[in-house]
């Protein structure tokens, strides 16, 4: 998977095979899709919906280039909770796209300048603090909203 994660993260679309792409837009636009459409009965009808985005998945953020597999995926995601949240414009839940930002992980490597443990806890209090907030927002871990 490591393997995976390196060649998508500094690959052009042109040199990622159609296996590759297709299993990274799988992995992180179409499961946790099948995930919440699956499991949203269990979740309060005041209560939350969140997702693991990414910075990346911004598209007005995107000046730079880079980890175009990856950020094309992270923005199918964003699109696709859209889309939810759209169909299910009179719930009273709240929907957040979060994007915790560079963490030391075995995607962000280890020049990332947050540890996990660091991280956790600011994306879990910005997460709690949209209970009640019904729609849905895309927010960073310190709770500011992050381009679309």
């Amino acid at each position: 998977m490591l393997e995976l994660r390196t060649r998508t993260r500094t690959s052009l679309p042109d040199r990622v095979s159609t296996d590759v792409f297709n299993r990274v837009m799988v992995t992180n636009a179409l499961s946790p899709m099948h995930v919440i459409e699956g499991l949203q009965g269990l979740v309060a009808a005041d209560g939350l919906i969140g997702v693991m985005s990414s910075g990346q998945g911004s598209l007005g953020n995107n000046i730079r280039g880079g980890n175009d597999v990856y950020r094309a995926s992270k923005a199918a995601l964003n699109q696709l909770m859209r889309c939810h949240a759209a169909r299910h414009a009179d719930d009273a839940r709240a929907f957040v796209l979060m994007a915790p930002g560079w963490i030391r992980t075995a995607l962000g490597g280890s020049n990332a300048p947050f540890s996990v443990e660091e991280a956790v806890p600011k994306v879990v209090e910005v997460l709690l603090a949209q209970r009640g907030r019904p729609g849905l927002q895309f927010l960073d871990r310190e709770g500011q909203p992050v381009p679309w």
